[in-house]
């Protein structure tokens, strides 16, 4: 099973929803539900997801994370700051220290 099936599971369960419910509310056929929560089919596209965040009362980025999909929120800054890409390409040899440390700078900023 996938982050996003195990996720969307627990929250359809927290929630007391059916699979059917589920999908009737977010306009997709349930077996495509089930489906995803047993981890035989990707995850739907972002509109998908962020209907249901919003039935769940989740955060919408953080669903469309745990389902390895890059919010369209984040795309204009990806793919217009120069100097992401190279970040990006340096990211996975970041220590968790230095991530604290860019935490911490970003944090300031908010």
């Amino acid at each position: 099973m996938s982050e996003f099936g195990n996720l969307l599971k627990s929250l359809r369960r927290e929630h007391k929803i059916t699979q059917r419910r589920l999908a009737e509310l977010i306009g997709i056929d349930f077996t495509y539900i089930s489906k995803i929560e047993n981890g035989s089919m990707e995850p739907p596209a972002e509109d998908k997801i962020i209907k249901m965040a919003e039935l769940f009362e989740e955060n919408p980025e953080a669903m469309l994370l745990a389902a390895k999909k890059v919010p369209s929120t984040f795309r204009k800054t990806i793919t217009e700051n120069k100097n992401v890409p190279m970040f990006l390409r340096s990211a996975d040899r970041l220590t968790q220290e230095q991530w604290e440390r860019i935490k911490k700078v970003v944090d300031e900023e908010e």
